[in-house]
């Protein structure tokens, strides 16, 4: 079997809070994206700005508040995904195409290739900033999407759903990095809270991997190039490779090599990295001893999940039982 990695990723937090909205303004400027903003206040002495903010790895969760004013900004196109969820408040986002309103449980994605407007009144966001490299290379291993041919084509999302999945991932990478108090994460954990943001960006808002051609085929790979492929994922299951260090590997694209797995494994490598996972973690369940005080959790984020229900989901679909009862013997 092989070892899984002992790399952590160290999470770094960050808490502010002020009155002073000038300020407040220059830092969301230095960490977020550049912004010209003005302010109305009635009530100085009931000005409540701040942020609430964790990193781990590429991924960010934040809380900000904008409470007790009102905000007029005009912002420069963000070089990460931001997208957020409205905790208090209203107010309108509008680009030269398209203009949202929103109010609270409002969903929205900072457009990331065109300056945007936006009215913030009484407003406060939870919010999750992904690199652009993250969704694209998503983009291109579930589609075949080119990064350079990813767009997103409105700030709202495509449904109701759509817009409750964004809200739960939110809740959900915020609970992990800002309420739980870790200090760290194992990589693994990180790339795949990274990777769980970025798929629910893509399935949220509107994009060209929600239309691009799913048909065409990149061309063959030689079986001994997928053997290679698979190898190095059950030699590294326990580390946060991706499909484009599998197809370096193997020595083809990671589309082309979308395409053999289906062929061959009838599923994606990633599904074929899950399954070995998920593999791994039920040997060690069998193997753990709970008086040890060994549990479903710590053996779950051990393997990538850093949700115990997704991966209790996962555990029961393939092998018919909760992990706990395997765990008990």
């Amino acid at each position: 079997m092989a070892t899984t990695g002992t790399g952590a990723v160290p999470v770094h937090r960050t808490e502010m809070s002020t009155r002073d909205m000038d300020g407040f303004a220059d830092l969301l400027s230095q960490r977020y994206v550049e912004h010209r903003a003005s302010f109305r206040c009635a009530a100085p002495a009931q000005v409540d700005a701040g942020v609430r903010a964790a990193t781990a790895g590429p991924l960010e969760a934040a809380v900000v508040r904008h409470r007790g004013f009102d905000c007029r900004t005009l912002v420069s196109p963000p070089d990460e995904f931001i997208a957020w969820v409205a905790l208090h408040g209203t107010g309108t986002l509008a680009t030269a195409r398209e203009r949202v309103h929103f109010t609270r449980g409002g969903v929205l994605l900072d457009p990331i290739d065109l300056q945007f407007a936006a009215i913030l009144l009484d407003c406060a966001f939870a919010l999750v900033r992904v690199p652009w490299q993250v969704v694209s290379e998503l983009a291109e291993e579930h589609a075949g999407l080119p990064a350079a041919s990813l767009r997103f084509e409105s700030m709202a999302p495509v449904s109701g759903a759509a817009r409750a999945l964004w809200s739960q991932t939110v809740g959900f990478v915020c609970r992990q990095l800002i309420g739980s108090g870790i200090t760290e994460v194992s990589a693994l954990v990180a790339q795949e809270m990274a990777r769980l943001a970025a798929a629910a960006l893509l399935e949220t808002f509107p994009n060209t991997m929600m239309t691009a051609a799913h048909n065409e085929s990149p061309g063959q790979v030689a079986p001994a190039a997928v053997r290679r492929a698979a190898a190095f994922m059950d030699s590294h299951a326990g580390q946060p490779v991706t499909v484009t260090d599998v197809a370096a590997v193997a020595g083809t694209t990671a589309r082309a090599l979308q395409y053999a797995f289906r062929r061959h494994y009838d599923t994606t490598p990633t599904g074929y990295l899950r399954r070995v996972r998920l593999e791994r973690a039920h040997r060690q369940l069998q193997a753990a001893d709970p008086v040890t005080g060994a549990t479903v959790a710590e053996i779950a984020r051990r393997w990538g999940w850093a949700n115990p229900a997704h991966f209790a989901t996962a555990y029961r679909e393939r092998y018919g039982m909760p992990p706990s009862h395997t765990l008990r013997g």
